[in-house]
């Protein structure tokens, strides 16, 4: 009887150990990775929440073609937050704990992935490339700051270089800027303050609220404040917006805007009110010569993808689901959330995804700090500089 029950104890042990180790792989099984993604489906940025899975699942499903990651093909749940942090927190949770997803990946917006952090902490589960370009998602101080891996480079370090070049190449310009008032525009207003502090200068700032549609009152007060350059914190509709009002009303200053402003089809609804507009970037052009870019295109075609939808945006997906796949093959063939962690902190200057190379370390998560600067001319995207810093 006595061994009876010592087989019997030894099995359920066995069998509690065994428990304990699948919990450490959430989301893996011998045949697939299931990862987690919140976008706006329904919601003020419901175009960019269509387009930035659809670009991240063009380059999944080419590596699930081609084997998977050490075998395992990669599937992806999106849960709709419509841009509200609030929930954003409930999408979240629900990946998590209902869902049981290996890791997180591009949620989207500031101020949704700030709210979730005490999640990304309580849980020890990653957040590969959030679709935010804020420099708080690299700020190691910050709560829950070694789960996070951002690609790009903060908003803060953009409104800095807009404003520097913008001093470039008109020593006496007036600057202002017209942002969305929450945390993305409390990082850019980050860097115009650094940037006042550091240059003696003073500009002029009007806020909007997330999903606003009018802007006569800030493009009137940019007009009264004599600002030859205004700068952009925004995402599509509001430079197209913001340079159509200004075109009504006869105004013409050098309109710049931080990255996720970017976007072809500003250019192509912009028009004439969108001529000679500069934007950072976080990447070289989708339609350049780079090998990524190539690559891109060329499944874009085989995929039969509509061209409306190539761009930025899709690209973005396509070029951030590279660098969770190499997070993924570096996390090795028993990949859990602390290997995949400790795989994306071996980037070291990596430049496989197509965007600037990027580095990580168990101190720095900063991945990367630089953008080139992209310009309309007769309605074209054209790069005008290198990357700068």
């Amino acid at each position: 009887m006595k061994r009876l029950m010592t087989i019997i104890i030894s099995i359920t042990m066995f069998s509690l150990i065994g428990c304990g180790g699948a919990a450490e792989s959430p989301g893996v099984t011998e045949n697939e990775i299931l990862i987690g993604n919140v976008q706006d489906l329904s919601g003020p940025m419901k175009e960019l929440g269509k387009i930035l899975p659809a670009g991240s699942n063009l380059y999944f499903d080419y590596i699930n073609d081609n084997g998977g990651v050490h075998g395992r093909k990669i599937r992806m749940l999106v849960e709709d937050a419509q841009y509200n942090p609030q929930k954003t927190v409930v999408a979240v949770k629900k990946l998590i704990e209902k869902e049981q997803v290996f890791c997180l990946y591009n949620v989207i917006g500031t101020s949704p992935v700030e709210a979730v952090r005490p999640l990304l902490a309580e849980s020890e589960i990653p957040l590969i490339a959030p679709a935010t370009q804020s420099g708080t998602m690299s700020d190691m101080s910050r709560p829950a700051a070694e789960y996070i891996f951002p690609t790009d480079t903060g908003y803060d370090i953009q409104a800095s270089i807009l404003i520097d070049y913008a001093k470039e190449i008109d020593e006496n310009a007036v600057i202002g800027v017209i942002y969305q008032d929450d945390d993305y525009g409390e990082n850019v207003l980050k860097g115009v303050e650094e940037s006042e502090a550091e240059m003696g200068i003073t500009v002029q700032k009007e806020s909007f609220q997330r999903g606003a549609t009018d802007f006569a009152g800030q493009v009137m007060n940019m007009m009264k404040g004599g600002c030859t350059h205004v700068i952009i914190a925004g995402i599509v509709k509001e430079p197209i917006i913001i340079m159509k009002t200004a075109e009504a009303m006869g105004y013409a200053p050098q309109f710049m805007g931080i990255s996720p402003t970017m976007d072809h089809r500003v250019s192509l609804a912009a028009g004439t009110a969108g001529e000679g507009f500069i934007s950072a970037n976080f990447a070289p052009l989708w339609n350049s010569d780079d090998n990524v870019p190539k690559l891109y295109r060329e499944l874009c075609e085989k995929a039969d993808v509509p061209e409306a939808m190539m761009g930025m945006y899709h690209y973005y997906g396509f070029s951030t689901a590279i660098v969770l796949v190499e997070g993924l093959r570096r996390a090795g063939k028993k990949p859990t959330r602390k290997k995949l962690i400790r795989g994306m902190e071996t980037f070291n200057n990596w430049d496989g995804a197509g965007i600037q190379p990027l580095t990580y370390n168990r101190n720095d998560h900063g991945g990367a700090e630089a953008v080139t600067l992209i310009q309309i001319k007769d309605g074209i995207q054209l790069p005008i500089t290198d990357w700068i810093k």
